[in-house]
């Protein structure tokens, strides 16, 4: 897949990467607050890749917005009630629970990831939104209604643990889109092991200055510098939530291929 990016693409691609080691150097030696670290290390490299696009803008800003807005309150509510993760919070929180900051990380880690994965490898085709996105935001809309009924009715029902919520919101329907579209698995790698790349370090550095932190029970755990740092992250965010996302892009946005 490297081998097929331009000269351009290669210098770009090196940029984003010298920029979130650089980014992430600067949090750690000035240890600003998390939201503020966010607009550092986040902000500027997936704007820029956005505005890279020209013809896939649309459907990512449009599938990015509506993930964030029906799916990803969902996760965190569900996450929270778990005590699954936790982050320095200086906004107000949802539901009193749900740290607002990261819904702008899930918003930024949508937007980036797909336009990278335009931008990088999917050759930013022109198109429609498909006809399938409604779909996806009616199956959003019924997993935010039934899990915030559930919470103020029993919330014990949506208090899921780390690795119970990657069977539900990534394994299983990972599973059948990419059964669907098994075409897309040679599609995936690039995009994957970059982010994973980006958000290790991001999140080491946000671990050691106490931006971030995880209070529950793993199943696998290592200890860095005193912090606990569950490896169960590494496998489902770094490994199966980025592939799972462009999945869920191509067969429910863009044109599945």
């Amino acid at each position: 897949m490297f081998k097929q990016l331009s000269t351009l693409q290669k210098k770009r691609l090196a940029f984003l990467t010298a920029y979130v080691i650089f980014a992430c150097l600067l949090v750690y030696f000035w240890q600003p607050v998390y939201l503020v670290s966010i607009f550092i290390v986040l902000v500027p490299p997936a704007f820029l890749n956005f505005f890279w696009l020209k013809h896939s803008r649309y459907k990512i800003f449009l599938f990015s917005f509506f993930t964030t807005l029906l799916f990803a309150p969902s996760v965190e509510i569900m996450a929270r009630l778990a005590n699954a993760w936790d982050v320095q919070s200086v906004l107000p929180r949802l539901f009193g629970i749900a740290p607002l900051e990261n819904l702008i990380f899930a918003f930024l880690n949508f937007f980036w990831v797909l336009s990278f994965y335009e931008y990088f490898v999917d050759k930013d085709k022109p198109g429609k939104v498909s006809e399938r996105f409604r779909f996806i935001l009616l199956l959003y809309s019924l997993l935010f209604l039934v899990v915030f009924s559930l919470f103020f009715i029993a919330p014990g029902l949506v208090t899921v643990n780390y690795y119970l919520l990657a069977v539900i919101i990534l394994i299983v329907p990972g599973g059948i889109l990419f059964y669907l579209t098994p075409n897309l698995f040679k599609k995936i790698w690039l995009t994957t092991i970059f982010f994973a790349f980006a958000f290790f370090v991001y999140e080491v550095v946000s671990l050691l200055i106490g931006s971030w932190w995880w209070p529950g029970n793993y199943l696998f755990t290592v200890t860095i510098s005193g912090h606990i740092f569950p490896l169960d992250d590494v496998f489902i965010w770094y490994f199966l939530s980025t592939p799972v996302l462009i999945g869920g892009y191509e067969f429910f946005v863009d044109d599945g291929k």
